[in-house]
């Protein structure tokens, strides 16, 4: 299991080693730092589907099947950054496997989406990953952080490596999915 520390700002837990490239920032929080960001098209469209999902009456349910396979895919990319595969099935994030794995398939990510499947065998390897994350935490391996790692442990550190050494370009893969099922505009990204 990846080292965490505090994000500087929100203090939410981030892998040390991102950490130490973005400035002690956790992604979200990186994000709200740069004013560039703030007009990516990308970046709004994203934002817009966390409103939704959290502040809305009809929740991740209201979203589009595109916009579901978008959400997934995002939320299973920043998660892994942030934490690794531990973290994204710990996380409210492994609600949508399903979802994740069709949109890796829908955006072309091969590669990722077997080191997802590789992942969930080690996590749950007899049972589909559940949807209810406190079932989900509750049949997870649990994190000792005085003991030698286990097993599953490393294999997952493994996996984490693995993605972040080559993680299929997901976010090129993503905004051109974005693009052709019409959720960003080209003339959006022209006035970013």
């Amino acid at each position: 299991m990846t080292a965490q520390v505090a994000c500087v700002e929100c203090g939410k837990p981030v892998s040390a080693r991102i950490a130490r490239r973005m400035k002690g920032l956790c992604l979200a929080c990186l994000g709200r730092e740069t004013t560039h960001t703030r007009k990516d098209p990308f970046y709004l469209f994203y934002n817009s589907l966390i409103e939704r999902v959290h502040n809305s009456a009809d929740g991740f349910g209201g979203l589009s099947e595109a916009e579901k396979l978008y959400w997934a895919v995002a939320l299973l990319r920043n998660e892994i950054n942030n934490g690794g595969f531990h973290q994204y099935f710990f996380n409210s994030s492994g609600s949508y496997y399903d979802y994740a794995e069709k949109g890796l398939v829908a955006v072309g990510a091969v590669q990722t989406l077997d080191l997802l499947r590789q992942a969930k065998e080690i996590v749950f390897p007899t049972i589909p990953v559940p949807v209810d994350t406190e079932v989900r935490r509750n049949l997870l391996p649990v994190v000792e952080p005085d003991s030698p790692n286990p097993e599953w442990e490393r294999k997952l550190d493994e996996l984490d490596q693995r993605f972040y050494a080559n993680s299929d370009n997901l976010t090129p893969r993503l905004e051109a999915f974005a693009h052709e099922q019409g959720l960003v505009s080209d003339q959006a990204d022209r006035d970013s």
